[in-house]
């Protein structure tokens, strides 16, 4: 028996979307992965409600489960007196009597009176705790909370209640978002309980040949009565047709068969020889052609299980569902993950489901978290583009510093080569000048020697008598004249620029200037946010 919390205490919303939808999933999630086993449903609150007795029809169970709810209880309250009787009366003809209790284990502190009548009747407890420590508040039909002289009230999970389980032999787990704690829960069970084998009847299905015979007999009473009007023969042909067409009926027959086949084939993991059996069906029926995806999703063709998921036509709402939650999967396969996130949208607007919320939560993040990377990626990127660029501008700058450098020596060296030509050619100018005046004075010194020489020779004439004596003294007394030429040595010149710095030399040195101040580098610091200690988990 499973029995289900339904008291306000289960509309708390610290599981989602809150306790009592939550317990619900949990416990047809539990009925699905036990198909061996007997199962009844009871609800409870103040008094207990039976939802189903204990039954082989898993689907009725789960479906009468997934009604339960809180609205037309209007006593408060958590009791579990009225309901452990409740499950020893339905299970008293069972040889183990098994209870799973999904709870917030209510407001009690002591259970001391509820396992004295749970060992006194052999009932085993389990329990799965639905609920957190921190708790959370209680949500009214009204959309408010629940408030106690004007405080909101916290229903926190209620742990005393796990003495409930331990003492009576069975076993106490907190519920968890996974399938953890249902399959552990169910293993446990299994394990403690002696399993209970199943009385086996062998029941003979016939196969109707008696038209075989029935046929060939009518065509033998056709050839006999050929005689007869052809009115009463095509009334025969037609008797005849309708009989041998009831192997059409058989046929419908042995596709159930055949369909019941594939699936023990799927059960036993045979996809292909599943899927060669469905694809003969898939024609005719949605259901099939969901079955078929599901073969070769498992067989791991993905992109063919999509497409055959995609080709589900069907008015059932919750094969919809089914299909597109798998459809899902399978592009979350292929690494779809936009086009996965908006097909679970489309299942989640046609069913709520757990699994489908987690699954969409989880790709809705994946795609966040993959968003933020890219954009951090991206603006490390830049941020390295623009250090590059700056590398390179600060190169540039460089190198036409240097090119301004090399450009103003070789300028500078011009302007020495210019000035030591103009120096030399005002030297060569200066010695030609030099050499210009010297002739000049021997030319001055040749015409006076000429003179006197003729003023000699006009006064030689004029004393004949004493020429030649004059002659003798003259040349007897008379001194050569050494001529020597002299060379000033000179001094070399220093020569002083008064001009005022040009542009080029004060562009020169303002560049130097600016290439010794040094930058500054500063680290920024991520901005801390606070994390909401309010804030739901989901």
């Amino acid at each position: 028996m499973i029995g289900i919390d339904i008291s306000d205490s289960m509309k708390a919303e610290d599981r989602y979307p809150n306790r009592l939808s939550f317990s619900k999933q949990k416990a047809i999630e539990l009925i699905k992965a036990a198909p061996h086993n007997r199962i009844g449903v009871l609800a409870f609150a103040k008094h207990d409600y039976i939802v189903s007795p204990l039954s082989f029809d898993h689907s009725s169970v789960a479906f009468l489960l997934s009604k339960v709810n809180t609205k037309n209880i209007t006593e408060k309250g958590t009791h579990l007196d009225s309901m452990l009787n409740s499950a020893i009366s339905m299970l008293s003809h069972a040889d183990t009597k098994n209870l799973l209790i999904f709870t917030d284990g209510g407001d009690k502190d002591d259970f001391s009176q509820e396992i004295e009548l749970a060992k006194e009747n052999g009932l085993r407890i389990f329990i799965i705790a639905v609920g957190t420590s921190k708790g959370s508040p209680v949500r009214q039909e009204s959309g408010g909370f629940v408030k106690h002289n004007g405080n909101i009230l916290i229903s926190k999970l209620n742990e005393n209640i796990k003495e409930l389980s331990l003492e009576t032999g069975g076993v106490y787990i907190e519920s968890v978002l996974g399938e953890e704690d249902i399959m552990t829960m169910l293993k446990e069970i299994e394990d403690i309980t002696e399993k209970s084998t199943l009385k086996k009847e062998t029941i003979p299905q016939y196969t109707q040949l008696f038209y075989y015979p029935l046929a060939l007999a009518l065509f033998f009473l056709l050839l006999a009565f050929a005689s007869v009007p052809l009115k009463w023969a095509k009334h025969l042909v037609v008797l005849g047709a309708l009989v041998l067409g009831q192997q059409d009926i058989r046929a419908g027959i042995l596709d159930f068969k055949k369909l019941d086949e594939a699936k023990e084939a799927y059960v036993k993991q045979e996809y292909k020889s599943a899927q060669s059996t469905y694809e003969d069906f898939a024609i005719d029926s949605a259901e099939a052609t969901y079955n078929l995806a599901n073969t070769m999703y498992k067989q791991e063709n993905y992109e063919r299980a999509l497409k055959v998921y995609k080709s589900v036509k069907t008015e059932d709402k919750d094969l919809q569902a089914r299909s597109l939650y798998n459809s899902a999967n399978t592009q979350v396969k292929l690494k779809a993950y936009a086009e996965a996130l908006k097909t679970y949208e489309e299942a989640l607007e046609i069913k709520e489901d757990k699994q489908t919320r987690e699954n969409y939560e989880a790709v809705k993040k994946f795609l966040e978290e993959k968003k933020k990377q890219e954009e951090e990626k991206k603006d490390k990127n830049k941020d390295k583009e623009d250090k590059d660029k700056q590398n390179q501008e600060s190169k540039d700058k460089k190198d036409s510093g240097k090119d301004q450098q090399d450009k103003e020596k070789s300028e500078n060296k011009k302007d020495k080569e210019n000035k030591d030509k103009e120096k030399s050619k005002d030297k060569k100018e200066k010695q030609k000048s030099e050499k210009k005046e010297d002739k000049d004075k021997k030319e001055e010194a040749s015409k006076k020697d000429k003179k006197d020489t003729s003023a000699k020779d006009k006064q030689a004439k004029e004393n004949n008598s004493d020429k030649k004596e004059n002659k003798q003294k003259s040349e007897k007394n008379e001194t050569p004249l050494e001529k020597t030429e002299i060379q000033k040595a000179e001094e070399p010149n220093q020569t002083f620029n008064n001009k005022k710095m040009s542009e080029l030399e004060a562009k020169k040195w303002i560049n130097l200037i600016k290439k010794s101040q040094k930058g500054h580098l500063y680290k920024m610091q991520d901005i801390e946010h606070e994390e909401d200690s309010n804030e739901k988990p989901w």
